[in-house]
């Protein structure tokens, strides 16, 4: 069984999608709990362009030495992140979560 997206601009999109998603409900926790901060945004932002520099080097594995392994791995990790990212934001924000996924976040309470 093999991971493979169904174009090659999924494996752009779907991160950016998330990425999106993440610094939406990221904002609007802070702005709700009246913390909006231009120092954590410039941090966050730094870190979504590191999450990009990833999959840029798995894109660089896979059209310069043809391996698509390395691009995948890139790819699922920084979606897995970004998965993990929108759980804590949407629990904060108090929506139902699964007992399960509730107890492996790492928001503190």
């Amino acid at each position: 069984m093999n991971l493979n997206f169904t174009s090659i601009w999924w494996t752009i999109g779907v991160p950016l999608i998330l990425m999106v998603l993440d610094i939406i409900t990221g904002y609007y926790n802070a702005w709700k709990d009246k913390d909006v901060s231009s120092s954590k945004m410039r941090d966050g932002l730094g870190k979504k362009c590191a999450e990009l520099c990833y999959i840029a080097v798995g894109f660089l594995f896979k059209f310069a030495f043809n391996v698509d392994i390395v691009m995948y791995f890139m790819v699922v990790y920084v979606c897995y992140m970004e998965i993990v990212s929108l759980f804590e934001n949407c629990d904060k924000l108090g929506l139902p979560i699964p007992q399960k996924i509730k107890e492996k976040l790492n928001n503190k309470e």
